[in-house]
């Protein structure tokens, strides 16, 4: 080969070298802009009563109140979604929350059984016999001796020791 075919060569191999590196060399100088975000995985329950509702039956009392927290917000005077959300705040140990959301639950109606009931319950469980006995009084006005909520409260009363 001769001095100039190898000049040829080298400069040719050199240009070659040159524009590749240079294209690597601007790819890594310009803005990238990132792939857009995967969308969300889907909720495994929707913000629903009855989705909450399932995670309390399950006994995933803690799992219900974000789906209870959304349910809330916007409805904040849906009596059943109060009523649920002092229920699982109850069960989480937060008694003082509870309070309140049975409190707000029952703002909004009264003679709501299950909000009486749970209320009443709280109260046993903080040995407040004479409250717990109020919210009694209540249910059987609102349902009768018979009714569900009634019995429940009786029992609830008659375990921890209440009297009449």
């Amino acid at each position: 080969m001769t001095a100039n075919t190898a000049s040829k060569t080298l400069a040719l191999a050199f240009a070659a070298l040159v524009a590749a590196s240079g294209s690597a060399w601007a790819d890594s100088t310009r803005e990238v802009t990132p792939p857009p975000a995967p969308a969300p995985a889907r909720p495994i329950v929707s913000a629903t009563l009855d989705g909450a509702q399932k995670r309390i039956d399950a006994g995933d009392y803690a799992g219900a109140l974000p789906i209870l927290t959304q349910i809330v917000q916007a409805e904040p005077r849906n009596a059943d979604a109060l009523n649920l959300m002092g229920y699982s705040l109850r069960k989480t140990g937060q008694t003082d929350l509870a309070l309140q959301y049975y409190n707000a639950a029952l703002a909004q109606m009264p003679r709501h059984l299950g909000a009486n009931e749970y209320l009443g319950e709280l109260y046993v469980e903080l040995g407040q016999f004479d409250k717990a006995k109020e919210r009694l009084v209540v249910l059987r006005a609102a349902c009768g001796e018979d009714c569900k909520q009634t019995k429940e409260l009786e029992q609830a009363i008659q375990a921890r020791g209440g009297r009449w």
